[in-house]
């Protein structure tokens, strides 16, 4: 029997994903742009998918069309959107949005009353605050699906494992005592010695000062092993820790 010319099935993949706090698209086109200039790489012709949970049914002020026109033009392709309020998913489908399904609800007043910026991340933090010139941070709890570590200043000690979907920023090394999934980009501000160790390496993507490849598209026999991450000239290499 000859092969279908096509083939169409359902399938998880790592996306970007923009949360909005804000219809005001002055204040997304400023936030992203902050985005983008810490990782110029990472975000060129990435793939974005729009979150509109915290803005409720404040969305119906949204102009669809015209935040499609900006995410295109600060060059990512826009490829739905989700958690939108119900009164605002046909101004969406007009203005060419594909409407994701959740299983989440949505327009949840305890989110959308929130005071928020233009653009949102759920950062985990430590109870304790982060001193200016602390160069090493320490996170001593998994890190789960959605959530996000940030940390620009230095070093990243991530003592428990990270989920898929998750996603850890540093300016520095990245080290994760467990089992690292999800996105993980170290020296996001450019320094290319920055490394990236782990105990267990399941992780989607991995990053070093703006050089990055999914994990799938790197020839390695250490997916599940101790590992190091490390920049040699602009290749990323993937070498045993023990």
């Amino acid at each position: 029997m000859a092969e279908e010319p096509v083939e169409i099935k359902g399938e998880m993949t790592l996306l970007s994903v923009l949360r909005l706090a804000s219809v005001d698209l002055d204040i997304i086109q400023n936030g992203v742009k902050s985005k983008q200039n810490s990782l110029p790489q990472l975000f060129d012709n990435s793939p974005l998918l729009v979150d509109c949970s915290q803005l409720g049914a404040s969305c119906v002020e949204l102009d669809f069309a015209a935040l499609r026109k900006l995410l295109l033009a600060l060059g990512f392709i826009p490829v739905g959107i989700r958690n939108i309020a119900e009164e605002c998913r046909e101004l969406a489908v007009h203005a060419g949005w594909a409407v994701l399904r959740s299983g989440r609800a949505t327009g949840a007043p305890s989110r959308s009353e929130r005071p928020v910026d233009a653009v949102t991340e759920e950062v985990l933090t430590e109870d304790a605050p982060c001193h200016p010139l602390t160069s090493v941070k320490v996170v001593n709890r998994p890190l789960r699906s959605g959530q996000q570590v940030y940390f620009p200043e230095g070093n990243l000690v991530i003592l428990q494992h990270t989920s898929a979907g998750s996603e850890i920023l540093a300016g520095g090394s990245v080290h994760v005592y467990g089992s690292l999934r999800g996105r993980v980009l170290a020296g996001i501000g450019g320094d290319t010695s920055a490394r990236i160790f782990c105990q267990k390496l399941e992780a989607e993507l991995v990053s070093i000062a703006g050089h990055y490849r999914l994990l799938d598209d790197i020839e390695t026999n250490l997916k599940g092993s101790p590992a190091m991450v490390w920049l040699d000239g602009e290749k990323l290499k993937i070498t045993p820790m023990f």
